[in-house]
């Protein structure tokens, strides 16, 4: 009769079980990764390496304090001092005699042999040529231990020791992330654990994986605790003045080591603040003794306080029930994801509208640089058009002819048949040609020519010089004989038209040599031009596709934001169903209990069913009592 009852007493609550089931089933996909737990009960310890986590899960297991450093020891297999004692998930227990035992090995090892079987499992893992992501049972030999009924974990908790999460090894690294995503994101319980001086370790980038990026939204889920608090000066100062006369609580403690988390970058939530346990361990707490009795005291005193309710938290939080009871809030977890998901959205959605609006204005001052060059652009082509027709036109020989005529200046005479009439004349001939040289070049750079003209010299005039010293050695103002001044007439007009014709051809092969310098720089200015276009299209074609790349991020962000919301809303109605499962699932575990009493199969069987029929109330009562957390 006692196996049957035993039977049916370990059985007594698969009806809520299956109700569970039933609720998880229909929870959003998002979701279910949140509340989908391994077939055992398990608590998982999870952090950096050399922050003692393997030394707190030996305390709370009873590990002596005396026999901390052997132990920790052999579970370093070999290594010095600042490496892990973890190279594998490590599920420790108590062995029947004073032996070592690993794994299914049921041949025990001493302490030196151990220690050298833990250094190969973690050579195997820093090599990459095994993997050790399978649980390792470890057994310590019994000496190590409390005396029972002692302060401790029951050794049949799944208390999971895993290695660092930093580990320096890139074998290492791969290793404990395919041990993390096989026991953390499933764990019913995880323990975060970091320095009190370091609380930095906390925030989900920090932790490192996905599983955990929404850990505070879930704060029964998890216990935070710090090591090597009470060691610190700054803490020490602060924890060593009294208030009013009185000791500081180990609540003031969990209080001064929240407020230190809520200084940074994430917000724990202020149901947090009883789950942080700061405490001491191992040398770091002997070490306070050398430093100051009294401190020592005092700081064991809380010490001991929050471990005992860290010992409390974890035997209740890793109960079935516990599980069972995550389901009631489910519609507390959903709320909290939502109010943190709306608040990244507005994040994004914030630096994502800056983003348009700052790719907006660089796309329009691109097509204004652009618009901008198009327009030098279409008029330096007109230019080139300009000038090229110019030069066509100047290699005809149309301009030449034109310079002809314009330089073709007559000799103007005075009255009379002097020496003195010639030589004004001559002088005034000069002086126009000249004119009409400078007036050439002054006309060009003020007309819509464009030419680069600098300031040319006039052509020489020597042949005038002939004539000039001619008239300048006569005598007597008068010609004898009107033939003589007629003579010279035609003689100065003669030099005139050479020197015209000098002043032509000197204006044509400056005015042809400033043509061609302005082409070859036309069209240098053309090719750069060419390519300053080819580069603003190239720029505002990326400035385009970079706005319509961030209106679309901003679009998709929106459209998977609000099927987010719509499958939260969703998911809160679901949350409260979870009531009438039980309800539902404990009805239909009545009739059958029920109806087994009524058909037995023996008598030892209904009397049990009768005692189980009034146990069931009593385990319903105790589901419920997950609606009122």
């Amino acid at each position: 009769m006692v196996d049957v009852w035993l039977q049916k007493f370990r059985q007594r609550n698969e009806w809520a079980q299956r109700a569970y089931n039933r609720f998880i089933a229909e929870v959003d996909p998002e979701l279910v990764g949140d509340f989908t737990r391994a077939e055992h009960i398990t608590v998982v310890v999870y952090g950096a390496t050399q922050v003692g986590k393997t030394t707190l899960i030996l305390d709370l297991l009873g590990i002596r304090k005396k026999a901390l450093p052997e132990v920790s020891k052999v579970l370093r297999g070999g290594q010095w001092l600042g490496k892990s004692s973890t190279a594998s998930p490590i599920r420790y227990g108590r062995s029947s005699d004073e032996l070592w035992y690993l794994g299914d090995n049921t041949t025990g090892l001493n302490s030196e042999e151990a220690a050298e079987r833990f250094g190969e499992i973690r050579e195997q893992m820093m090599k990459g040529s095994a993997y050790a992501s399978s649980l390792l049972n470890v057994r310590i030999p019994g000496r190590f231990f409390l005396n029972d009924g002692e302060d401790a974990l029951s050794l049949d908790l799944r208390l999971i020791d895993i290695p660092g999460i930093n580990a320096i090894n890139e074998h290492e690294q791969n290793e404990v992330r395919r041990i993390a995503e096989r026991y953390v994101a499933s764990a019913d319980l995880i323990l975060l654990v970091g320095r009190a001086d370091n609380l930095g370790f906390l925030h989900p980038r920090a932790l490192d994986f996905e599983a955990l990026n929404d850990w505070m939204l879930q704060p029964s889920r998890f216990r935070v605790v710090l090591t090597y608090t009470f060691s610190p000066a700054s803490f020490q100062a602060w924890f060593g003045r009294a208030q009013d006369g009185q000791s500081l609580t180990a609540h003031d403690v969990q209080q001064h080591l929240y407020n230190e988390m809520c200084t940074h970058d994430e917000r724990p939530p202020p149901e947090m603040l009883k789950h942080v346990y700061p405490l001491e361990f191992g040398d770091s707490l002997e070490s306070m003794r050398k430093h100051s009795e009294a401190y020592f005291e005092r700081a064991s005193n809380v010490i001991g306080v929050l471990r005992r309710e860290l010992l409390a938290s974890i035997t209740e939080a890793a109960s079935p029930y516990a599980r069972l009871w995550s389901a009631f809030r489910v519609g507390d977890f959903i709320e909290a994801k939502v109010k943190h998901r709306n608040a990244a959205f507005e994040t994004l959605r914030h630096d994502l509208e800056d983003g348009i609006t700052q790719a907006q204005k660089l796309l329009l001052e691109a097509e204004i640089r652009l618009s901008d060059a198009t327009g030098e652009h279409l008029s330096l082509e007109r230019l080139y058009s300009r000038y090229e027709w110019r030069l066509r036109h100047f290699n005809r020989g149309a301009i030449p002819q034109r310079l002809s005529r314009y330089f073709d200046v007559d000799v103007e005479l005075g009255r009379g048949e002097t020496v003195t009439v010639l030589q004004e004349a001559l002088h005034a001939f000069r002086g126009r040609i000249r004119r009409r040289w400078s007036n050439l070049w002054e006309g060009l750079k003020c007309s819509s020519a464009d030419l680069v003209v600098g300031d040319f010299s006039p052509p020489s005039t020597t042949a005038l010089r002939t004539i000039e010293d001619k008239l300048d050695s006569y005598w007597t103002d008068s010609y004898l004989l009107s033939s003589n001044f007629q003579t010279d007439a035609s003689i100065l007009r003669r030099h005139a038209s050479t020197v015209c014709y000098t002043y032509a051809n000197a204006a044509a092969e400056a005015l042809g040599t400033q043509f061609k310098t302005t082409m070859a720089h036309l069209i240098q200015q053309r090719r750069n031009s060419e390519t300053i276009l080819k580069v603003m299209t190239r720029e505002v074609a990326r400035h385009e596709f970079n706005l319509i790349e961030t209106k679309a991020r901003l679009l998709d962000a929106e459209q998977q934001h609000a099927q987010f919301n719509e499958r939260m809303a969703q998911g809160l109605e679901h949350a409260l169903k979870f009531k009438q499962y039980i309800f539902e699932a404990f009805s239909a575990e009545l009739r059958a209990v029920r109806g087994a009493i009524a058909r037995p199969r023996n008598s030892v069987e209904q009397l049990c069913d009768v005692f189980y029929l009034l146990l069931l109330p009593y385990e319903l009562d105790k589901m419920l009592k997950g609606d009122e957390k």
